[in-house]
């Protein structure tokens, strides 16, 4: 980890080398943004999609970003992820004040700081936890603010579990860390509309867009949690999970068909999905 590729503002080191003020907002505020790209053997997975995802959220948080700077930044640490399979997190705060202030400075200078680490990324079904959705409200932007996922996703861990299902009133939203996708006892595939309460996953995206005009074109709106009791399949996308099926989900009667055909389709339609997008990264 000590010898992680870092970059703050603009200026490269190992990751054990960063200095950053306690008066960053994102430390006293979580008042940032952040994204985190996939690499695969070097190449980025849907790279413009994230960088404008970052743009949406730094806008409605209302910072003013030169993303000319941004990119440069990555650039230089996606050098450092060349043929390795890796991720780069990417930060950008709003400042650093001269003493805690609910109120920011109009004239702060923008914080800017991200690493590229080399990593693999995971492929076995996990156990989940479904809970209550007591976050935020505005889950669209990629915040920082996370407390209530971690504190979600820390009480699944101490029974046994790598992720939760959140719901608001018995209608899911999405899980801690991903978004959720799931076969209704009719075969067809759900998920949930986009709203201020779900951030728009960029794998999200290509499993939709994967599935368009097949047997399986997902079905978005609302979902009731308790067509979880007659699912054979719940699964799970992330960036660095990409598609990964649930083996159980406390709180439910779900029972994972562990070799559902449809949902090896799905999985084969994404994956000729991935490596179109990978190609078009070249």
């Amino acid at each position: 980890m000590a010898d992680c590729t870092a970059i703050y503002q603009g200026e490269l080191d190992t990751l054990d080398q960063i200095r950053v003020s306690p008066l960053s907002r994102a430390y006293t505020f979580s008042d940032s943004i952040y994204e985190v790209i996939p690499y695969f053997s070097g190449k980025p997975l849907c790279y413009k999609e994230h960088f404008d995802r970052m743009i949406q959220s730094a806008n409605l948080m209302s910072m003013n970003v030169d993303f000319k700077n941004v990119t440069n930044d990555i650039m230089q640490l996606a050098a450092t992820l060349s043929d390795q399979d890796g991720y780069i997190y990417y930060q950008i705060s709003r400042g650093v004040d001269n003493i805690r202030a609910h109120l920011y400075q109009d004239d702060l200078e923008v914080e800017r700081f991200g690493y590229a680490m080399p990593a693999s990324f995971p492929s076995s079904a996990i156990s989940a936890m479904l809970c209550e959705d007591d976050r935020w409200g505005q889950c669209n932007i990629k915040s920082t603010s996370l407390l209530g996922n971690v504190l979600a996703m820390n009480k699944a861990k101490s029974l046994g579990c790598k992720e939760v299902v959140m719901h608001r009133d018995g209608i899911m939203t999405e899980a801690g860390a991903s978004n959720v996708f799931y076969f209704d006892s009719s075969c067809k595939v759900r998920t949930s509309a986009l709203s201020e309460n779900i951030l728009p996953g960029i794998t999200r995206a290509i499993l939709i867009d994967a599935l368009q005009d097949t047997p399986y074109s997902v079905l978005e709106g609302r979902c009731a949690i308790s067509d979880f009791n007659h699912s054979p399949c719940i699964w799970l996308t992330s960036s660095t999970k990409g598609l990964l099926p649930l083996t159980n989900l406390i709180g439910s009667e779900y029972k994972f068909e562990k070799n559902y055909k449809p949902y090896q389709d799905v999985t084969e339609l994404f994956n000729s999905a991935m490596q179109s997008h990978l190609a078009a990264s070249e």
